[in-house]
C-alpha cells in the first residue's frame, strides 16, 4: 500500500520556525471543498457546461485517488428544482395573485380555455367566478338526462273488455288470494259501499289484503251458476248441458228471466243518467254496447257505443229514427237508405227535428231523381223490363256497399243526448238481443257494471297465485280472471303505487270485438262551443270541472274520476301490456 505524503510549508511557529507535514487526508478534504465550490457557482451562473467539466474532473481525481481512501460517485439530489418545477411554480405564484374570488377556481382550471359554449348557447368566461359556477349549474339542470327513465306518470283508459290479466314482479306482492275474515269483509264492504278505506280513516281493515279484495270485485245480471255468461260464447257450452237446461223450450223460464232482466237494465240505466253510475256494458251475443254517463271523456251528455253491427241492426234503428255516427268508418256520411250521419249536437232535440226533416227531404229529392232518370231510359226506347232489372242491379251494389263494414271495427255506432235514450227503448223491447236457439238460448244479455244496482249479484274475480322462473330469474305472478272492467288496472296499480311496488308489469288478454270502444276515443270530436281565437282545451275545462263533480257519488274516488273525465283523448289507449318503473309507465 502506497501512502502520499505531501510536503507543504506552513506558516513558522513561534517557537522555531520548522516545517510541519500536512496529512493527506487534509489535503484531500481541501481539494473536494474547492471543486464543490466550482460545481456549485457553474450550477448557480446556469453553466451546464462548466459544471459537467468540474462534476467529470471530480469523478476523474477519484477515480485516480488512493486505494486506501475510496470515494464515491455523487448521486443525484432528488430536492434539486428542475426547469419544469420551477415554471410551474412561476405560474402558480403569478396565479395566487388574482383576486380571493377567482383564486381556488382558477388552481383547478389552469390549462383551460378561455372560453366556452353553454348548452344555452351564450358565450361564458372560463375563469371560474361563483357567477359563472351558478350559470353553469342552471345549464346543466336545464339539458335532458339522456339515461333519466321515460314513461307517463298515468295509465290511459282501455274501454276494450278484458277476459284475463296477469302480473309480474320481482319482488312478492304485498297481498294474496288468501284472505282473513276481517279482510274479506271490509273489502266487500268497502266495495258495496264505495268507501275508500284505505285513504279515509275508518274502523274498516286497511291492510293490503282488504284492499285488493276491493278492486276484484264486480256486479252482474244475471248470474247463472251452470252458464258461463262472460264472453258470451255458445261454444263454451256443452250441448249436454245446453239440453238438460231447457230454457229455450220452457216459455215461462224465458218469460221470468226476460222480465228481470229489464228491470235489471231499467235500474242501471236511471242511475247512468243520475250520474250515480260511471258506465256499463250490455253483452248480447252478436253485439256489445257501452254506455257512459255524461261527464265522461268530457262530453256534456250520456253517450253510447255499439260494436259490431250489420246492416240490418243500423237499418232497424233507422225505423225507429234514431240518428248515430260510424267514428270508424271513413266515409260516413249519412246515407237516407241505412241512416248513416254524423252527430252535430248542442241541442238535441232540435238537431233531431231538423234531420228528420233533412232525411224526408232527401227522400224525395232521390224519388224525383229515380223517375227522371226511369223517363229518360224511356225515352231511348229501352222496355220496362230492363229498366226494372237495372234498378234491381243498382239497388243489389248499394246493399253490398253498406254491408261491407258488417261485423268489422268500422261498424261501430255512436249515439249521445237523446238518441241514446232512443236506444235504450230500441234494447229494452229488440227481440234479437236474446238468442232463440242455441246454448244461450232464452238467456238475455249480461249486465256488467262497477255500481250496485236491482238484481244485480255481486261476483268476485278468480285469482290465482305461482311462482314462475325466466332466464333463471325468479318472477311472482298474480292471474286475474273475469270480466275486468276498465277501472279494474288503474286501481291495481295505484294500490301498488301506495304499498311501495314501484317496478312490475302487467298483460292483458283482450275481448276482440270490444276494442272499437277504445279505437273510438270519445266517438265524436270534441269541438263544442269553442269560438274564433278560444284555446279548444280551455274550452273543454268547465265540462270537464261539471261532468266530475256531477259523478262525485258515483263511487269512484276523486284521482280515479279525473282520469275518466279527462277530455284529452291521448289518455285513451289500447293496452296489451304495460311495464311500471319508479312510478313512470309505458305501454303497448
Amino acid at each position: 500500500m502506497i501512502v502520499l505524503a505531501v510536503h507543504k510549508p506552513m506558516a513558522e511557529p513561534q517557537n522555531g520556525g520548522t516545517l510541519e507535514w500536512t496529512h493527506p487526508d487534509q489535503v484531500m478534504r481541501l481539494h473536494r471543498m474547492k471543486l464543490k465550490k466550482r460545481a456549485l457557482q457553474a450550477r448557480m451562473n446556469k453553466n451546464t457546461s462548466t459544471g459537467q467539466h468540474v462534476a467529470k474532473d471530480l469523478n476523474e481525481f477519484n477515480s485516480n485517488s488512493s486505494g486506501s481512501q475510496h470515494v464515491s460517485q455523487k448521486r443525484k439530489n432528488p430536492f434539486v428544482i428542475s426547469e419544469t418545477n420551477k415554471k410551474a411554480k412561476d405560474t402558480l405564484s403569478a396565479t395566487l395573485e388574482v383576486s380571493n374570488d377567482n383564486t381556488l377556481f382558477e388552481l383547478l382550471k389552469l390549462n383551460g380555455q378561455r372560453e366556452e359554449k353553454t348548452s344555452t348557447g351564450v358565450s361564458v368566461d372560463n375563469s371560474l367566478t361563483f357567477a359563472n359556477v351558478l350559470a353553469k349549474l342552471e345549464s346543466t339542470s336545464q339539458t335532458p338526462d339522456l339515461n333519466a327513465p321515460t314513461g307517463a306518470a298515468y295509465i290511459p283508459i282501455d274501454w276494450t273488455l278484458k277476459t284475463k290479466m296477469r302480473f309480474m314482479s320481482l319482488k312478492p306482492f304485498p297481498w294474496n288470494g288468501k284472505l282473513k275474515t276481517s279482510e274479506e269483509a271490509s273489502g266487500t264492504t268497502g266495495f258495496v259501499r264505495c268507501l275508500n278505506i284505505g285513504e279515509k280513516e275508518t274502523t274498516l281493515d286497511t291492510s293490503p289484503n282488504a284492499r285488493f279484495h276491493q278492486c276484484c270485485l264486480i256486479w252482474q245480471h244475471p248470474s247463472l251458476p251452470w252458464l258461463e255468461l262472460f264472453p258470451r260464447s255458445a261454444g263454451k257450452v256443452s250441448a249436454a248441458l245446453a239440453s238438460n237446461i231447457g230454457i229455450a223450450n220452457n216459455q215461462c223460464i224465458k218469460d221470468a228471466l226476460n222480465r228481470e232482466w229489464c228491470n235489471s237494465f231499467r235500474s242501471l240505466f236511471h242511475l247512468l243518467r243520475a250520474g250515480q253510475c260511471p258506465y256499463f256494458y250490455v253483452c248480447a251475443n252478436t253485439f256489445t254496447v257501452l254506455f257512459r254517463a255524461a261527464g265522461v271523456c268530457g262530453l256534456s251528455e250520456i253517450h253510447a257505443l255499439v260494436t259490431p253491427t250489420t246492416r240490418g241492426f243500423r237499418q232497424s234503428l233507422k225505423q225507429q229514427e234514431i240518428e248515430y255516427s260510424m267514428p270508424l268508418r271513413k266515409d260516413s256520411k249519412r246515407r237516407s237508405d241505412t241512416g248513416d250521419s254524423d252527430s252535430k249536437t248542442v241541442d238535441a232535440a232540435s238537431e233531431t227535428q231538423t234531420t228528420n226533416h233533412r232525411q224526408e227531404g232527401d227522400d224525395y229529392e232521390e224519388e224525383e231523381e229515380d223517375e227522371a232518370q226511369d223517363a229518360w231510359l224511356e225515352s231511348l226506347g229501352i222496355e220496362n223490363s230492363e229498366i226494372q232489372r237495372i234498378n234491381n242491379s243498382q239497388a243489389r251494389m248499394t246493399l253490398e256497399k253498406e254491408s261491407e263494414v258488417d261485423n268489422l271495427r268500422q261498424s261501430l255506432v255512436f249515439v249521445r243526448g237523446v238518441e241514446a235514450q232512443a236506444l235504450f227503448n230500441f234494447l229494452i223491447n229488440c227481440k234479437s238481443a236474446t238468442a232463440a236457439t242455441g246454448a244461450l238460448g232464452g238467456v238475455p244479455p249480461t249486465l256488467l257494471s262497477p255500481t250496485a244496482f236491482h238484481g244485480a249479484t255481486l261476483k268476485p274475480l278468480k285469482i290465482r297465485e305461482s311462482v314462475v322462473r325466466v332466464d333463471n330469474d325468479k318472477y311472482y305472478s298474480l292471474e286475474l280472471n273475469g270480466p275486468l272492467l276498465p277501472h279494474v288496472l288503474p286501481s291495481l296499480c295505484h294500490l301498488m303505487k301506495s304499498s311501495q311496488l314501484e317496478q312490475y308489469s302487467a298483460s292483458c288478454a283482450q275481448l276482440a270485438p270490444t276494442i272499437p270502444f277504445t279505437m273510438a276515443k270519445h266517438g265524436t270530436d270534441q269541438r263544442v262551443n269553442v269560438t274564433e281565437g278560444e284555446d279548444q282545451s280551455s274550452a273543454r275545462v268547465p265540462l270537464n270541472v261539471f261532468g266530475q263533480e256531477n259523478l262525485s257519488d258515483c263511487g269512484f274516488n276523486e284521482e280515479l274520476l279525473g282520469h275518466f273525465c279527462s277530455p284529452d283523448p291521448t289518455r285513451i289507449d289500447v293496452l296489451e301490456s304495460i311495464k311500471c318503473f319508479n312510478g313512470l309507465y309505458t305501454w303497448s
